[in-house]
């Protein structure tokens, strides 16, 4: 499927599984590495970002739930 979104003020389209999380599209898809996969659970926060101005655990949200958003990341 299909998601665009904006990432530190870009505009990406990005064609992954809908099952896809966020940290791994920022991470494989988009090779934005600053943001890091700790504990995969949500607990110690290695892997937050800003989306719509909002922390978030990335590693904790599909791509396809921030379809149309702003993404903020460490780079």
């Amino acid at each position: 499927m299909q998601v665009q979104i904006r990432v530190n003020g870009k505009s990406v389209t990005v064609d992954a599984a809908p099952h896809t999380l966020l940290v791994h599209t920022l991470r494989e898809h988009l090779k934005l590495t600053g943001t890091h996969v700790g504990c995969d659970t949500a607990q110690c926060g290695a892997c937050t970002v800003m989306v719509e101005g909002r922390a978030i655990k990335s590693c904790n949200v599909l791509l396809a739930q921030v379809a149309g958003c702003e993404v903020t990341t460490i780079e």
